[in-house]
C-alpha cells in the first residue's frame, strides 16, 4: 500500500537532512518545470523529462484567504502562489499563524492538516512558513 502523506505520494516530495523539497519535472526538450511531474510536457508535447528539486525555498508570490471550503478544511486559512528558484509557480498553503507578505521569502515545511487517518492520526501537510522564523 502507498502511503500518501495530506495527499502528497512519495514521488511528490524528497527530504535532505533537514530541508524538504517539492519534486517536479522538467522537459528536457524545451527545459519547461512543472509541479506535480508530468509526464507529456504541456509546452511543446516532448516525453522527455527528468525529475527535479524544487525549493526548498521561494518567493511568496500572491495569497489569498479562504472563508468557505470543503467541511474538512477548517477556515480560514491562506493559500499561496510561491515561485521556487526552479522557474516554477506552485499552490500551497501558508502556516497558519503568519500574515502573508507579497514578495517575502518562504520555505517548504511540515504542518499538520485537516484530515485524519482512519486510526485517527492527523496527516501532515506541506507548506510554507517565513525564512528565519
Amino acid at each position: 500500500m502507498e502511503l500518501k502523506v495530506g495527499g502528497q505520494g512519495p514521488d511528490d516530495y524528497e527530504m535532505d537532512r533537514e530541508r524538504l523539497y517539492l519534486v517536479g519535472s522538467q522537459c528536457s526538450a524545451c527545459q519547461a518545470v512543472f509541479y506535480p511531474q508530468q509526464q507529456v510536457c504541456a509546452r511543446c508535447g516532448s516525453r522527455e523529462a527528468e525529475k527535479i528539486r524544487l525549493g526548498p525555498q521561494g518567493t511568496l508570490y500572491t495569497w489569498s484567504r479562504v472563508h468557505q471550503s470543503t467541511p474538512e478544511f477548517q477556515t480560514p486559512y491562506v493559500l499561496t502562489y510561491v515561485d521556487f528558484p526552479q522557474n516554477v509557480r506552485v499552490l500551497v498553503p501558508l502556516v497558519d499563524e503568519v500574515s502573508p507578505v507579497v514578495g517575502m521569502e518562504v520555505e517548504l515545511v511540515w504542518a499538520p492538516g485537516p484530515r485524519l487517518m482512519e486510526d485517527g492520526t492527523l496527516v501532515n501537510l506541506i507548506h510554507v512558513r517565513p525564512v528565519n522564523r
